[in-house]
Protein backbone atom coordinates (compact mmCIF):
# COMPACT_ATOMS: atom_id res chain seq x y z
CA UNK A 1 0.00 0.00 0.00
CA UNK A 2 2.82 2.42 1.12
CA UNK A 3 4.66 2.39 -2.59
CA UNK A 4 0.98 3.45 -4.38
CA UNK A 5 -0.94 5.46 -1.38
CA UNK A 6 1.87 7.82 -0.20
CA UNK A 7 3.46 8.46 -3.23
CA UNK A 8 4.01 11.91 -4.06
CA UNK A 9 3.43 11.83 -7.92
CA UNK A 10 0.13 9.37 -7.38
CA UNK A 11 -1.07 12.21 -4.31
CA UNK A 12 -0.57 15.15 -6.55
CA UNK A 13 -2.46 13.54 -9.13
CA UNK A 14 -5.50 12.32 -7.23
CA UNK A 15 -6.13 15.88 -5.45
CA UNK A 16 -5.86 17.32 -9.07
CA UNK A 17 -8.84 15.66 -10.22
CA UNK A 18 -10.99 16.40 -6.90
CA UNK A 19 -9.64 19.81 -6.73
CA UNK A 20 -12.25 21.73 -8.57
CA UNK A 21 -14.97 20.26 -6.50
CA UNK A 22 -12.38 19.17 -3.15
CA UNK A 23 -13.83 21.99 -0.58
CA UNK A 24 -17.31 22.57 -1.65
CA UNK A 25 -17.87 18.13 -1.34
CA UNK A 26 -16.28 18.48 2.34
CA UNK A 27 -18.87 21.12 3.46
CA UNK A 28 -21.85 19.27 2.67
CA UNK A 29 -20.89 15.91 2.90
CA UNK A 30 -19.63 16.82 6.45
CA UNK A 31 -22.77 18.84 6.65
CA UNK A 32 -20.28 21.76 7.91
CA UNK A 33 -18.28 20.35 10.12
CA UNK A 34 -14.91 20.33 8.27
CA UNK A 35 -15.64 24.12 8.17
CA UNK A 36 -15.69 23.82 11.79
CA UNK A 37 -13.13 21.49 12.81
CA UNK A 38 -10.35 23.53 10.35
CA UNK A 39 -11.77 26.53 12.92
CA UNK A 40 -10.80 24.61 15.74
CA UNK A 41 -7.81 23.58 14.45
CA UNK A 42 -6.45 27.52 14.04
CA UNK A 43 -8.36 28.18 17.36
CA UNK A 44 -5.92 25.34 19.28
CA UNK A 45 -3.06 28.53 18.70
CA UNK A 46 -3.02 31.77 20.00
CA UNK A 47 -2.24 33.40 17.24
CA UNK A 48 -1.70 36.73 17.72
CA UNK A 49 -1.80 40.51 15.13
CA UNK A 50 1.28 40.17 13.62
CA UNK A 51 2.39 36.81 13.58
CA UNK A 52 3.94 34.63 10.94
CA UNK A 53 1.76 31.61 10.30
CA UNK A 54 2.74 28.42 7.39
CA UNK A 55 -0.25 26.39 6.51
CA UNK A 56 1.15 23.03 5.70
CA UNK A 57 -1.10 21.18 2.83
CA UNK A 58 -3.22 24.39 2.61
CA UNK A 59 -5.29 22.89 -0.41
CA UNK A 60 -7.15 25.64 -1.26
CA UNK A 61 -6.76 27.98 1.55
CA UNK A 62 -9.94 26.80 3.20
CA UNK A 63 -8.13 27.80 6.53
CA UNK A 64 -7.45 31.10 5.35
CA UNK A 65 -9.80 32.86 6.86
CA UNK A 66 -9.75 31.40 10.43
CA UNK A 67 -5.96 32.58 10.37
CA UNK A 68 -6.37 35.97 8.66
CA UNK A 69 -8.96 37.08 11.20
CA UNK A 70 -6.49 36.30 13.97
CA UNK A 71 -2.83 37.84 12.44
CA UNK A 72 -4.85 40.71 11.00
CA UNK A 73 -3.14 43.14 8.33
CA UNK A 74 0.07 42.53 9.64
CA UNK A 75 0.74 39.25 9.89
CA UNK A 76 2.38 37.04 7.34
CA UNK A 77 0.39 34.05 5.79
CA UNK A 78 2.93 31.62 4.42
CA UNK A 79 0.98 28.49 2.30
CA UNK A 80 2.21 24.87 1.02
CA UNK A 81 1.20 22.27 -0.71
CA UNK A 82 2.53 20.79 -4.20
CA UNK A 83 -0.56 20.05 -5.84
CA UNK A 84 -1.26 22.22 -9.27
CA UNK A 85 -5.14 22.83 -9.00
CA UNK A 86 -4.85 23.19 -5.49
CA UNK A 87 -1.91 26.46 -5.73
CA UNK A 88 -3.86 27.58 -9.21
CA UNK A 89 -6.90 27.88 -6.61
CA UNK A 90 -5.06 29.66 -3.74
CA UNK A 91 -3.48 31.92 -6.34
CA UNK A 92 -7.15 33.03 -7.43
CA UNK A 93 -8.27 33.62 -3.64
CA UNK A 94 -5.52 35.45 -2.77
CA UNK A 95 -6.01 38.11 -4.90
CA UNK A 96 -9.73 38.56 -3.16
CA UNK A 97 -7.99 37.97 0.35
CA UNK A 98 -7.21 41.08 1.87
CA UNK A 99 -4.59 39.92 4.12
CA UNK A 100 -0.46 39.10 3.15
CA UNK A 101 -0.22 35.89 1.93
CA UNK A 102 3.01 34.12 0.30
CA UNK A 103 1.51 30.54 -1.82
CA UNK A 104 4.28 28.20 -2.17
CA UNK A 105 4.15 25.59 -4.59
CA UNK A 106 6.15 23.17 -2.40
CA UNK A 107 5.97 19.70 -1.01
CA UNK A 108 5.38 20.03 3.03
CA UNK A 109 8.26 17.71 3.91
CA UNK A 110 10.64 20.04 2.57
CA UNK A 111 10.04 23.52 1.82
CA UNK A 112 12.30 26.97 1.16
CA UNK A 113 11.09 28.42 4.32
CA UNK A 114 13.92 30.03 6.57
CA UNK A 115 14.80 28.01 9.68
CA UNK A 116 12.98 29.45 12.58
CA UNK A 117 10.96 32.05 11.10
CA UNK A 118 7.46 30.61 11.91
CA UNK A 119 5.40 31.71 14.70
CA UNK A 120 3.09 28.88 14.18
CA UNK A 121 2.45 25.81 11.65
CA UNK A 122 -1.43 24.68 11.45
CA UNK A 123 -2.23 21.22 8.73
CA UNK A 124 -5.89 20.08 8.38
CA UNK A 125 -6.57 16.99 6.96
CA UNK A 126 -3.12 16.44 4.94
CA UNK A 127 -1.43 13.82 7.63
CA UNK A 128 -3.90 10.99 5.98
CA UNK A 129 -1.88 11.16 2.77
CA UNK A 130 1.68 10.68 4.48
CA UNK A 131 3.52 7.12 5.11
CA UNK A 132 5.01 6.15 8.16
CA UNK A 133 8.59 7.92 6.67
CA UNK A 134 7.31 11.03 5.53
CA UNK A 135 5.26 11.52 8.66
CA UNK A 136 8.74 11.88 10.25
CA UNK A 137 10.00 13.88 7.98
CA UNK A 138 6.75 15.98 7.95
CA UNK A 139 7.47 16.23 12.02
CA UNK A 140 11.30 17.80 11.51
CA UNK A 141 10.08 20.11 9.20
CA UNK A 142 7.78 21.73 11.19
CA UNK A 143 10.40 21.95 14.09
CA UNK A 144 12.85 23.35 11.51
CA UNK A 145 10.70 26.00 10.61
CA UNK A 146 9.17 27.11 13.92
CA UNK A 147 10.43 29.67 15.69
CA UNK A 148 11.90 28.58 19.70
CA UNK A 149 8.22 28.92 21.68
CA UNK A 150 6.26 28.22 18.60
CA UNK A 151 3.46 26.00 18.04
CA UNK A 152 1.75 23.87 15.65
CA UNK A 153 -1.94 22.44 15.58
CA UNK A 154 -2.72 19.06 13.11
CA UNK A 155 -6.29 18.27 12.67
CA UNK A 156 -7.64 15.46 10.87
CA UNK A 157 -10.55 12.80 10.10
CA UNK A 158 -9.99 9.91 12.67
CA UNK A 159 -11.31 6.52 12.91
CA UNK A 160 -13.97 6.45 16.11
CA UNK A 161 -12.90 4.30 18.93
CA UNK A 162 -16.75 3.45 19.84
CA UNK A 163 -17.59 0.46 17.60
CA UNK A 164 -21.07 1.81 16.92
CA UNK A 165 -20.19 5.05 16.04
CA UNK A 166 -17.21 3.55 13.60
CA UNK A 167 -19.34 1.26 11.80
CA UNK A 168 -21.92 4.27 10.95
CA UNK A 169 -19.15 7.09 10.84
CA UNK A 170 -16.90 4.93 8.44
CA UNK A 171 -19.94 3.71 5.87
CA UNK A 172 -20.71 6.91 5.94
CA UNK A 173 -17.05 7.86 4.54
CA UNK A 174 -16.44 4.93 2.21
CA UNK A 175 -20.16 4.65 0.96
CA UNK A 176 -21.92 8.07 1.19
CA UNK A 177 -18.86 10.87 0.35
CA UNK A 178 -18.20 8.80 -3.12
CA UNK A 179 -21.08 9.02 -4.03
CA UNK A 180 -21.27 13.39 -3.47
CA UNK A 181 -18.00 12.66 -4.88
CA UNK A 182 -19.99 11.43 -7.72
CA UNK A 183 -22.60 13.63 -8.43
CA UNK A 184 -20.56 16.58 -8.45
CA UNK A 185 -17.39 15.42 -9.69
CA UNK A 186 -18.16 12.23 -11.70
CA UNK A 187 -15.58 10.38 -10.09
CA UNK A 188 -16.46 8.34 -7.27
CA UNK A 189 -13.27 6.84 -7.27
CA UNK A 190 -11.35 9.56 -6.22
CA UNK A 191 -13.38 9.91 -3.09
CA UNK A 192 -13.20 6.32 -2.36
CA UNK A 193 -9.35 6.88 -1.81
CA UNK A 194 -9.73 9.78 0.98
CA UNK A 195 -11.90 6.28 3.06
CA UNK A 196 -9.02 3.95 2.30
CA UNK A 197 -6.59 6.88 3.83
CA UNK A 198 -8.39 7.23 6.81
CA UNK A 199 -8.84 3.77 7.85
CA UNK A 200 -5.10 3.67 7.08
CA UNK A 201 -4.19 6.15 9.16
CA UNK A 202 -6.66 5.64 12.22
CA UNK A 203 -5.87 8.60 14.35
CA UNK A 204 -3.69 11.36 15.39
CA UNK A 205 -2.98 9.12 18.30
CA UNK A 206 -1.26 6.51 16.41
CA UNK A 207 1.00 8.80 15.08
CA UNK A 208 1.51 10.96 18.38
CA UNK A 209 4.65 9.38 19.29
CA UNK A 210 6.47 10.15 15.69
CA UNK A 211 5.79 14.25 16.46
CA UNK A 212 7.52 13.30 19.97
CA UNK A 213 10.90 15.05 18.89
CA UNK A 214 12.71 15.93 22.14
CA UNK A 215 11.97 19.86 20.82
CA UNK A 216 8.47 19.43 20.95
CA UNK A 217 6.06 19.59 23.91
CA UNK A 218 2.38 17.32 22.53
CA UNK A 219 -0.90 16.21 23.66
CA UNK A 220 -3.53 14.76 21.63
CA UNK A 221 -7.08 16.34 21.56
CA UNK A 222 -10.16 14.45 20.02
CA UNK A 223 -13.28 15.70 18.91
CA UNK A 224 -17.00 14.92 17.63
CA UNK A 225 -16.35 11.75 19.55
CA UNK A 226 -12.95 10.89 18.15
CA UNK A 227 -14.58 11.52 14.39
CA UNK A 228 -11.30 14.10 14.07
CA UNK A 229 -7.98 14.05 16.46
CA UNK A 230 -5.41 17.34 16.45
CA UNK A 231 -2.24 16.92 17.92
CA UNK A 232 -1.32 20.19 19.26
CA UNK A 233 2.50 21.16 20.34
CA UNK A 234 5.04 23.31 21.30
CA UNK A 235 8.88 23.72 20.58
CA UNK A 236 10.85 24.59 23.38
CA UNK A 237 13.96 26.80 23.36
CA UNK A 238 16.23 24.02 22.15
CA UNK A 239 16.37 24.30 18.44
CA UNK A 240 16.43 21.22 16.05
CA UNK A 241 18.78 19.72 14.72
CA UNK A 242 18.91 18.72 11.09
Amino acid sequence: MEDRFYDPEYISKLFDRMGPTYDVINLVSSFGFSEFWRYQCVSHLPIHPGAVVCDMMAGSGECWPHIARRTGASGHLLSVDFCNTMVERQNKRNSKVDAKITVLHQNALCTSIPSESVDFVVAAFGLKTLGTNDLSKFAVEICRVLKPGGMFSLIEISVPQSAMLNFAYMLYIRRVIPLVGRLFLGDIAAYRMLGDYTLSFGSCERVKATFELPQFNIELRRHFFGCTTALVGKKTQESCSI
